[in-house]
């Protein structure tokens, strides 16, 4: 009978996962008593959670999740954008 391998790179954002849950339910009953420091601290760990999340979607779909996909374009093709505006000035009138 062989045992299940974990892969490294989903028990890290488990971790992360678990890490973000726990600091945030550390965060809110740790400032219950307090309204000002409740605010500054779910604000804060919000952040936090927020970048552990992050990494641990990055380490399990493989890519960055946080930035948008680049255009869709065949290998060796090139985009290029360019705006054209039009500014009209009247005349000064003496």
């Amino acid at each position: 009978m062989t045992g299940k391998t974990i892969n490294t790179n989903n028990f890290i954002a488990l971790i992360c996962i678990i890490g973000a849950i726990g600091l945030m339910v550390f965060l809110f009953a740790e400032s219950r008593m307090d309204p000002s420091l409740r605010i500054a601290a779910l604000v804060s760990g919000t952040g936090l959670v927020s970048a552990l999340i992050a990494i641990a979607s990055t380490l399990v779909v493989g890519k960055d999740v946080t930035k948008p996909d680049p255009a869709d374009l065949p290998p060796g093709s090139k985009q290029v954008a360019s705006v054209e505006t039009t500014t009209q000035i009247p005349p000064v009138v003496k």
